[in-house]
């Protein structure tokens, strides 16, 4: 599927079932096309595919779990997570816990609608602080 024209057919629930570990939106990555997410056969996700591997893929899957959201200490402060990383996936992650992850994915398709978009480097990063990551995702 190519995410930058398909996207918009698809449904919460669709988007919620592909959601990474990790709180990425896996069908609206930019490798959508190609990936099946990390949560498929074909996942061909950058931070699976290192040699280091993704410490939220490894750790979900040893805990038999969803997703971070699911995880009494998440999201911890690992890999995707840490400082380096943009806050988008803690909120994420926050957000699924507290209000489900086809609600999550209800609000990314809606926003993505109104032109506020979703992707690496792009309008949910670099926002300075968790807050303004909610605030924008809750956008009315």
């Amino acid at each position: 599927m190519d995410a930058s024209n398909n996207w918009k057919s698809l449904t919460p629930k669709e988007v919620a079932q592909r959601i990474g570990y990790c709180g990425l939106i896996c069908s609206l990555c930019h490798g959508a096309d190609q990936c099946g997410g990390c949560k498929s056969e074909h996942n061909c996700c950058g931070r699976h595919t290192s040699e280091g591997g993704c410490y939220q893929y490894q750790c979900c899957v040893t805990k038999g779990i969803a997703g971070c959201w699911e995880c009494e200490e998440g999201p911890c402060d690992r890999d995707m997570f840490s400082d380096e990383h943009d806050l988008r996936n803690r909120v994420f992650v926050k957000v699924a816990r507290e209000e489900g992850v086809e609600k999550l994915a209800e609000y990314v398709l809606r926003n993505q609608l109104r032109g506020i978009c979703y992707g690496w480097n792009r309008d949910y990063d670099r926002l300075g602080s968790e807050e303004a990551v909610r605030e924008l995702l809750h956008k009315e």
